[in-house]
């Protein structure tokens, strides 16, 4: 007899279909299977929920249990039993099958100008390939695979152990053919029958125009070979980008320094700037332009990602002051000093300026 009502270890209505019923159990059973779930109760939780299902999905006995309240004859449907008529063991197949090769993960280091327009790349990637001597079926050349005797080609086995709680279903991977439900005669020589060796493959990585640092490119298939017969698994190659001696990269946009003099930001000037693609481009310093003053040469920046068109090219303007100079520099520096009009000489002092900014009177 259960020690909780039937209903409430089900989690369901007195009154739930059977329909009801049977998912409820579903979840739980699932939640509950001591093989997914660690908790030092699991067992005696799913023993509990299995019992209260074999009542409650019999009529008969239900109608009983909803009468009397015992629950006890059921038949000789146990725990395993009813575990296997509902999932079938599937998911423990499905692991003894074809695997799918492991996902592999690479670091490359390329050029800005790379990142900007795109390129290609070749790399050596060291993995499990498929064995080129057996052609990954572990077996000699000319040597027969054969389904194995002891699984029959399921590539698992099952005991069956009765308790007091029912009948119990273990499953596990054939011992004989290693849940590969094949076997040979002749293991093939060069990877002992795993079907796989390591080795390296060159490959050309194809870089996509406007890729970022930290970007991730994935190569479907060119990860590790599966096993049994099943797909390799992918390759994710993690892109790092050089630091670039003339460009820095912001979003879309490159940044570039370029130093003038004093008398070239105050007169203006006719100047040639690098450019990512490697031909210098004409730029016009304005009179009179300022420290940090930026200038934007359109479409000579990053190749938008996935995109047409391009970012520009951002080019700050360094005005650098001599720390010496000829005295006949000074000479001329003293005239254009004394030539020169103050920053507020029109009529205000900065200290008026500043109180009329203020709301000084």
């Amino acid at each position: 007899m259960a020690t909780r009502d039937y209903y409430e270890v089900l989690e369901v209505q007195r009154g739930a279909s059977e329909e009801h019923i049977r998912s409820a159990y579903r979840r739980l059973a699932r939640q509950h299977h001591p093989d997914v779930n660690a908790a030092a109760d699991a067992a005696e939780r799913f023993r509990e929920i299995t019992e209260a299902y074999e009542v409650l999905s019999d009529g008969q006995r239900r109608q009983r249990y909803d009468m009397f309240g015992n629950g006890q004859g059921q038949g000789d449907m146990g725990v395993g039993d009813l575990f296997e008529t509902f999932f079938g063991g599937g998911q423990r197949r499905r692991e003894h099958g074809p695997l799918r090769g492991a996902d592999l993960r690479f670091e490359i280091e390329i050029d800005l100008g790379d990142a900007v327009m795109g390129g290609e790349r070749t790399v050596t990637i060291p993995r499990l390939d498929a064995c080129e001597r057996c052609k990954g079926e572990g077996a000699e050349p000319g040597s027969s695979v054969t389904a194995c005797a002891t699984c029959k080609g399921q590539g698992e086995v099952r005991q069956i152990r009765k308790s007091v709680f029912g009948r119990f279903v273990n499953v596990s991977a054939c011992p004989r053919c290693g849940g590969s439900g094949k076997t040979t005669e002749n293991p093939c020589t060069a990877c002992r029958g795993e079907g796989r060796k390591r080795g390296e493959r060159p490959l050309t990585l194809l870089i996509p125009a406007g890729i970022d640092d930290g970007q991730q490119l994935r190569v479907t298939g060119e990860g590790e070979a599966g096993m049994r017969g099943g797909p390799s698994g992918d390759l994710y190659v993690l892109i790092r980008i050089k630091e670039h001696p003339s460009f820095k990269r912001d979003g879309d946009d490159l940044l570039h320094v370029l130093r003038i003099s004093p008398a070239e930001a105050t007169l203006g000037a006719d100047c040639v700037v690098p450019t990512i693609d490697g031909v210098q481009a004409k730029l016009k310093v304005p009179a009179g332009a300022q420290h940090g003053q930026v200038v934007r040469l359109r479409g000579k920046g990053v190749q938008h990602y996935g995109q047409s068109g391009r970012g520009d090219q951002l080019v700050y303007l360094d005005v650098v002051v001599p720390k010496s100079i000829s005295k006949e520099e000074r000479l001329l520096w003293e005239k254009i000093r004394a030539l020169s009009s103050k920053p507020g000489q029109d009529g205000d002092t900065v200290f008026d300026k500043g109180k009329d900014a203020f709301g000084g009177g």
